[in-house]
């Protein structure tokens, strides 16, 4: 039995042989058939180029004329229309050092704002916001806005227009306000958001302060090219506060668009100084603290009425 057995496996082993050598010499001679043909078609299509050589250069060459212009737009395309970089910019001179807050001050927290020296106006920055103030500006707007726009593509950028988004207010804080005065005063030329009215859209700042009442990009504009800067002041005018964002139009060749500015992925955030119905007064705050310039912070008590 055992040698039957053994006899018929070496029977399957030597036809198992048999069959790999013979697909072995099928498929050898099936590449070399195959070889033979792909040589066959090369040195055919060797021979066409040949005779059409000018034609067939022609169709190359049409190739990379479409395909670099094609490469290109697709760059142009993908990136931004321009680059922009936006800081809130105070100036001590013209806007003064005032703060109001939503939330009452606690008696220790006055204590800390009276303690300040009145020249140290960064502490009194650093001090307020850690209250929860918002600064304000006493020159009749409520934020100063420096804005840089960049031009972004190798074709020119052409700025259409400017405006406040997203703007959603609330009224002014009056729980308590912390006012540092005015130290000068100069001569300010810039554009000018109004929150509270229109349609927001950047307007130019006249010399007299009022603004004028033409979109300021109705009449201007201003070409980039890749890599050129303008710089712009903003003032944001409200009497409330307001959360809002800047949106510039822009045009680079056919294509146009939106490009939105805020404070660091933020709203920007503007608040308003409240006055009496005359308009001559601050108040009606709980707390009211205000520098006399001279010897630090005064505690007004209700209000900041003389």
């Amino acid at each position: 039995m055992s040698g039957d057995d053994s006899n018929d496996d070496d029977s399957t082993d030597g036809d198992a042989v048999r069959g790999r050598r013979f697909l072995h010499v099928r498929g050898s001679a099936g590449v070399r058939r195959a070889g033979r043909g792909a040589a066959s078609a090369a040195a055919r299509s060797r021979a066409s180029l040949r005779s059409n050589g000018f034609i067939g250069g022609m169709a190359v060459g049409l190739v990379f004329l479409l395909i670099s212009p094609l490469q290109s737009y697709v760059q142009e395309a993908a990136s931004p229309l321009l680059h922009t970089s936006a800081q809130v910019s105070w100036d001590p001179d013209l806007d003064g050092a005032t703060w109001v807050f939503d939330s009452n001050l606690k008696p220790d927290q006055v204590r800390k704002i009276k303690s300040l020296d009145f020249l140290d106006v960064e502490g009194a920055e650093h001090l307020a916001r850690s209250f929860g103030g918002v600064r304000v500006s006493e020159s009749g707007f409520s934020l100063r806005i420096r804005l840089v726009l960049r031009g972004a593509r190798g074709e020119p950028t052409l700025i259409e227009g400017m405006k406040a988004d997203s703007v959603e207010c609330v009224p002014a804080p009056t729980a308590g306000i912390m006012k540092h005065g005015l130290e000068g005063g100069g001569e300010i030329q810039s554009l000018a958001v109004d929150l509270d009215h229109g349609k927001h859209d950047a307007k130019a700042v006249r010399k007299d302060g009022s603004l004028d009442p033409r979109p300021y990009f109705s009449k201007n504009f201003y070409e980039l090219g890749e890599g050129e800067s303008v710089v712009y002041e903003v003032l944001a005018l409200t009497r409330r506060q307001c959360r809002w964002r800047l949106a510039v139009q822009v045009r680079s060749g056919e294509t146009t668009g939106t490009v939105h500015v805020d404070d660091v992925g933020a709203p920007f955030l503007a608040s308003s100084v409240v006055w009496d119905r005359s308009g001559q007064n601050l108040g009606p705050y709980r707390t009211c603290l205000v520098s006399d310039n001279e010897t630090g912070y005064i505690d007004r008590g209700a209000g900041c009425r003389q």
